[in-house]
């Protein structure tokens, strides 16, 4: 009940006219996202978590750039754009979130490699000296 009240008032009185054309740029930067992040999967799968960070930033500087310039420069229905910009926000970077952990999930580990100490080095046995010991 309380979120079909809260979908009623949000879609009725506050709804940004050009919506469709903020959902079309907000999918769209999600594509090139997925795309830059996809790249860097099949060259550098080593650096794919801080390449994802940063693709993250870069994601969010275009939107705050988008919402200053709309939210200065024109004005006009400043808070419907606001608003509709937040929800599609929230929505998409749940389901990216979602999305991104299913997709590193699945992809193939690699073993990671033990660096042995110079004090595990000293306790192990050098099997050149055993057989020249026999």
């Amino acid at each position: 009940m309380v979120v079909s009240s809260l979908a009623q008032h949000f879609w009725s009185e506050n709804m940004y006219p050009l919506w469709p054309i903020l959902l079309l740029f907000i999918i769209g930067v999600q594509w090139l996202l997925f795309g830059f992040i996809s790249k860097f999967a099949q060259h550098k799968p080593a650096t794919l978590l801080k390449q994802y960070q940063i693709a993250k930033y870069a994601k969010m500087f275009i939107y705050m750039v988008v919402l200053a310039i709309y939210v200065f420069a024109i004005r006009t229905n400043a808070m419907a754009f606001l608003l509709n910009f937040i929800l599609y926000y929230l929505v998409f970077t749940v389901l990216e979130t979602w999305f991104v952990q299913r997709w590193m999930n699945a992809l193939p580990r690699t073993p990671e490699k033990k660096v042995q100490t110079s004090s595990e080095a000293s306790e192990t046995p050098n099997p050149n000296t055993q057989e020249e010991q026999k």
